[in-house]
């Protein structure tokens, strides 16, 4: 297991991205992409949908690092999963419920505050584990 040495430093710069106003981003992801999926990384519609198509037709998906909740929201959305987003900012993890609420998907996707390297799951929780811009 790796360790991160400075473990508080990095949740408080992962805290600070997710407090700031979204606005700028959304315009850029629109100019950008053509649509304003609420990215908090790189990856593109067509990225988020080959996820989608990865992941078992039905069950249930743990999203490490879900940010604002993309792509977790398409994978529950377009793919009915049942979906955790897990992030360790609560910052974050309050913009992904929005995004899941706003998704309409509020009933079967959820967001849990933890970590990727100590998850608060039992084995074989999920049927499917996803993840984007997280270990880059």
């Amino acid at each position: 297991m790796v360790r991160i040495e400075h473990h508080k430093e990095l949740i408080d710069r992962q805290r600070v991205k997710y407090e700031r106003p979204i606005s700028a981003w959304t315009a850029l992801e629109q100019a950008a992409f053509g649509a304003a999926m609420g990215s908090n990384g790189f990856t593109i519609q067509e990225e988020a949908e080959a996820l989608l198509a990865a992941v078992p037709a039905s069950g249930s998906v743990l999203d490490l690092g879900t940010g604002r909740g993309w792509p977790g929201k398409l994978i529950a959305r377009d793919g009915g999963h049942r979906l955790v987003g897990l992030d360790m900012p609560v910052e974050a993890l309050r913009l992904a419920r929005s995004a899941f609420e706003a998704a309409g998907v509020a009933d079967w996707a959820f967001v849990c505050a933890g970590e990727g390297s100590a998850l608060p799951f039992a084995s074989g929780s999920f049927d499917a584990v996803t993840h984007a811009d997280v270990l880059c």
